[in-house]
């Protein structure tokens, strides 16, 4: 199971790939939320793939949430 600070590297380097292919490489805030954008077209436009991006987020949340128990985001 990876650490929370290798999540956090493996959610800047999916960052980083956007920001370089499709975004703005001066803009991370931004490119999260072109990348979360991206990704509710894609439950929406391709539902072949079955997946529901609200629930989905509601579970990450979740996900989040226990894994963070020792600091507090801000």
């Amino acid at each position: 199971m990876p650490t929370n600070e290798e999540r956090a590297e493996r959610g800047k380097a999916i960052l980083e790939i956007y920001a370089v292919q499709f975004g703005d490489p001066f803009d991370p805030a931004a490119n999260l939320t072109d990348v979360l954008t991206d990704l509710m077209h894609t439950a929406v436009r391709q539902p072949e793939l079955g997946l529901k991006f609200q629930a989905s987020l509601e579970i990450a949340g979740w996900h989040f949430d226990a894994e963070t128990k020792e600091y507090v985001e801000e």
